[in-house]
């Protein structure tokens, strides 16, 4: 046997090595299917309610929790999610821990934007200057007027509202459409503008089906069209023929529906709004008085979380039905422990920290406490299952940990972070159960814990990187709580970009690593806990991702050497070469299953309109095998990271997709 031969051999004895481990896959499956997802039992309200009468206890009281922090553009739509869950009303509570920071942030810097909105209007600065936020004031301004000269009887203008379908919105919401639209208009090139611009109006309508949709679009159209229009009026000449193709292009879109919309009619708005906006600030009297309507409607153009959850509380005020919904403001000053109080100075806001505090208003007979980011939308029966296993016969379950689906923003990721998602929701969908046989993992969402182990062990350490991992092994620690799978999904979202995927993972795998050392230093844990855990957090750790990481690098370490002649993949039956190329297809065609299985857990609104952009979106899905190496690149990273100190020591936020 040759050297080349030798080479070759081992290259495929490793290939079949990792072959193998991925069809562990279906292994799980298997063993997830046959202990949980067919095991499910039919649950209702009445059914509780009844096992709680026979065992004479109350209905278990469930406290719901969400940390939201600059998350305005997602937390409304869970808000009303979590409100409409299965369970009898009067026996849970839904918390919402915003920070006050928000808040203090957007009320610093909103005179500097209304400045700069005034200034443009004004004609003193370029629109290349203004500040996004600024951008949206005077979106919004126009939007609003635009609405106004409609409902007043513009000329050929009124006709725009005839519709059935638009009559329902108020002003406020029609507005905040149309300044949406034309913000995209304004950021889109050219053709880019149309699908985007349906994306949005599926977004901002949810309720509507394609007709209502194709009804509303162009009359939406020409309003956002005008709107634009008027923001370039301020424009120089040159900076205006730069947008000729997007009008060109957008123009032809509109001439569908009923009543057909023209560039006369834009253009006429066009010039009305550029009058009673923009050119009568020249006089500082009106800008003073354009500083004061920007101020009123800064609330509705850059809502705050806080904002948002304040509005739905109003809303529910005096409703009967549902239930108590809390909205708690962590203050600047908050120390991040569980009871822990104000120091008098600015503290860093992290997760742990507004659950600690979110912690401290739960309703008195609060039995569990259920963990959601901001974008989540778990299954609407899953509090009954929770409520189902307190009140079994055996050993009361003290936390329940479900899998997250993160793939609800699949359409508006790129190609590399579509492929991670569909996979880690193959993981937690069925390899979660069998990594509880060896380790306590706990994620921080989708999580149920009693309260009173919450409280036992002083919540959550609002410090740690990976905060959930932390309070998942010190509750095992110190008082042996394994977690159970829960075999109810949440659906939630991906970081659409590489860099925020590798920043988010960067910091689980540091968080990991963090976890480990703490658990090291402390003493008090006792060694037959101790150890085991370690143990398994290192192979599920550093070994594994060293592992992964180093199997990336066979397939061009191989085909490197195949160039230069150093492999000889002769030695083996051409059938037998083609079986093995065969293997490759089969991790394509596993990617594209995925897809279709967790399709229904897509947003929708997202999805590409034509057969082509569906197809386009399957195909890149065979971005795998170059996708694949990146997959273990942030944990790999964090260990030599960790080794020359240059590690992540703050906890960062995962950026939001807008729902």
């Amino acid at each position: 046997m040759t050297v080349p031969q030798a080479i070759y051999l081992a290259a495929v004895a490793t290939y079949l090595i990792l072959f193998l481990l991925f069809m562990r896959f279906f292994f799980w499956k298997a063993y997830a299917d046959r202990n949980y997802w067919r095991r499910k039992p039919y649950l209702d309200r009445g059914l509780i309610v009844s096992l709680a009468e026979k065992r004479k206890r109350k209905v278990p009281f469930i406290s719901v929790l969400v940390p939201a922090r600059n998350e305005a553009d997602v937390i409304a739509k869970t808000i009303d999610h979590m409100l409409a869950l299965n369970y009898p009303t009067d026996r849970f509570e839904f918390i919402v821990a915003t920070d006050e920071k928000e808040l203090t942030q957007r009320e610093e810097k909103l005179g500097m934007w209304i400045d700069q909105a005034v200034s443009f209007t004004m004609g003193l600065l370029p629109r290349g200057r203004l500040a996004p936020q600024a951008r949206d004031l005077v979106l919004g301004a126009l939007a609003s007027e635009c609405i106004d000269l409609c409902s007043s009887g513009v000329k050929r203008s009124t006709d725009l509202f005839h519709s059935g379908v638009l009559s329902p919105l108020s002003p406020s919401e029609r507005a905040r459409v149309v300044s949406e639209m034309a913000g995209t208009i304004i950021l889109s090139p050219g053709r880019q503008a149309r699908p985007r611009l349906w994306m949005l109006l599926r977004r901002l309508h949810p309720g509507h089906n394609e007709q209502q949709l194709r009804e509303d679009y162009p009359r939406y159209l020409s309003l956002a069209l005008t709107v634009a229009l008027s923001y370039w009026l301020e424009s120089t000449p040159a900076e205006i023929t730069e947008q000729e193709k997007v009008f060109r292009d957008l123009w032809r879109f509109t001439r569908t529906g009923s009543p057909p919309v023209t560039a006369d009619m834009a253009c006429t708005l066009a010039k009305l709004l550029a009058g009673r906006v923009f050119q009568a600030v020249r006089a500082q009297a009106e800008a003073a008085l354009l500083r004061e309507h920007l101020g009123c409607i800064a609330r509705d153009c850059l809502p705050t979380t806080q904002d948002i959850a304040e509005e739905k509380l109003k809303s529910l005020r005096g409703k009967e039905g549902t239930p108590a919904f809390k909205h708690v403001v962590v203050p600047f000053d908050f120390d991040g422990r569980l009871g822990g109080k104000r120091t008098g100075w600015a503290v860093p806001s992290t997760k742990g920290r507004a659950l600690n505090f979110a912690i401290g208003f739960l309703h008195p007979e609060s039995e569990m406490c259920g963990f959601y980011d901001a974008e989540s939308r778990p299954d609407p029966d899953i509090l009954l299952y929770v409520a189902f296993r307190r009140l079994g016969d055996g050993k009361k379950v003290r936390i329940l940990q479900g899998p997250v689906f993160q793939v609800r923003n699949f359409y508006q990721m790129g190609p590399f972070c579509r492929i991670a998602s569909l996979y880690q929701a193959v993981a937690h969908d069925w390899y979660m159960p069998a990594l509880f046989r060896r380790l306590p993992f706990v994620g921080g969402t989708n999580l149920y814990a009693e309260t009173e182990l919450l409280r036992a062990i002083g919540g959550y350490d609002h410090s740690a990187l990976t905060e959930d991992l932390e309070l998942g092994a010190r509750a095992y620690l110190l008082y042996g709580a394994w977690p159970e799978y829960l075999p109810y999904y949440s659906s939630e979202q991906t970081p659409p970009t590489f860099y925020a995927f590798f920043k988010q993972r960067l910091r689980w795998g540091t968080g990991h690593l963090q976890v480990m050392d703490k658990i090291r230093s402390a003493s008090g844990y006792p060694a037959d806990r101790k150890k085991p855990l370690l143990r398994q957090l290192f192979i599920k750790g550093q070994v594994e991702w060293v592992v992964y990481q180093s199997a990336t690098f066979i397939p061009p370490l191989v085909l490197t050497l195949w160039w230069r002649g150093w492999v000889d993949p002769y030695i083996l039956p051409e059938v037998v070469r083609w079986i093995l190329n065969g293997f490759s297809a089969t991790y394509i065609a596993f990617t594209v299953y995925a897809y279709y299985r967790y399709m229904p857990y897509l947003d929708t609104w997202a999805s590409p309109r034509t057969l082509l952009g569906k197809a386009f979106v399957v195909l890149q899905l065979f971005f795998l095998p170059m996708a694949a190496f990146f997959f273990p690149v942030p944990y790999s990273s964090a260990m030599v990271l960790k080794a020359l100190g240059k590690h992540p020591k703050t906890w960062t936020k995962t950026p939001r997709t807008r729902e």
